[in-house]
């Protein structure tokens, strides 16, 4: 098993993928976060036209409140990114054909996806904490911008906040990786992986976020029963829940922003559901391996 487990690693820290991913990742962040950083500048105008004291993104940019973004930006917009690298790790061994000879010198089919399954689980540590860390960066040097001094005391009385923080974005992410590699195994074909799972999570994400527009709508009716199905089955609904804790977290006190409306869901019931789905996708992926593998290299 570690063997197979350092062979897994090189395969992944070797490939210009993994880093080409990760620094579009960096680039979009810093480019979304500096063009907030300038529109936090821009004075805003009220219903009367009179400009509003204080702009409300400067909340958002600086600290503590700039946390909340670079916790969730992995669990929201960079988790894209991330399927396509772990969709491709587990599905080129079918398309180049390595996975014949590997198979061939013995090596266990059930320790090669759990192999496979932790390093692309790796990838996600890897992934979250370059971009929670130029998060924290760029929030620092909005707050040194806006307030003429970077706050240090936050660190010490939230410090746990933020720990908690970093592992709800990271189970937030798991499932969605884990399934990307399973069905990457299941189809032998990354491509096919790739265009399933990323298709999943935009029509997701485009529905759910439509959902709740309908759902005061169909709250104290017959049909209310709905909304808490899908806050169960939703990989999305439960991911959300537990950003959504993090984003109460470091906004909830901001006077500009408002009172952040809890959810009424129990974020344990959130990461319950969300290991459910993890351990459903790893299996799904130790019963399609056992499947017979063609000797030939099967279509990317």
């Amino acid at each position: 098993m570690r063997g197979l487990l350092a062979a897994e690693v090189l395969k992944v820290t070797r490939r210009p993928m993994t880093w080409i991913a990760l620094g579009i990742l960096l680039a979009i962040m810093a480019t979304l976060r500096i063009l907030l950083i300038a529109v936090s500048f821009v004075p805003l105008p009220a219903a009367d036209q009179q400009p509003i004291p204080v702009n409300p993104f400067v909340d958002l940019v600086t600290l503590p409140g700039a946390v909340a973004d670079a916790l969730n930006f992995l669990p929201s917009t960079g988790v894209f990114a991330l399927l396509v690298v772990a969709a491709s790790t587990a599905g080129t061994e079918f398309a180049w054909g390595t996975i014949v000879p590997l198979l061939c010198r013995g090596a266990s089919r059930s320790q090669l996806v759990l192999a496979k399954a932790a390093v692309t689980i790796g990838l996600v540590v890897l992934y979250l904490l370059p971009t929670v860390a130029l998060g924290l960066l760029l929030g620092a040097v909005a707050s040194q911008l806006h307030d003429g001094s970077i706050p240090l005391e936050w660190i010490r009385e939230r410090w746990l906040d933020l720990l908690f923080g970093l592992v709800r974005s990271f189970w937030a992410t798991v499932p969605y990786v884990l399934a990307a590699t399973a069905l990457a195994i299941l189809f032998r074909s990354s491509a096919l992986a790739m265009g399933t799972v990323l298709a999943y999570v935009i029509v997701e994400q485009v529905g759910f976020g439509m959902f709740q527009l309908l759902r005061p709508m169909l709250a104290n009716t017959t049909w209310s029963w709905i909304a808490s199905i899908i806050d169960w089955i939703l990989l999305g609904a439960n991911a959300n829940e537990l950003t959504g804790l993090t984003t109460r977290t470091f906004l909830a006190a901001s006077a500009q922003l408002g009172e952040l409306p809890a959810s009424e869901a129990h974020p344990w019931r959130a990461a319950l559901v969300l290991a459910a789905y993890a351990i459903g996708f790893l299996a799904l992926a130790l019963a399609a391996i056992r499947r017979d593998v063609g000797t030939r290299p099967a279509s990317s």
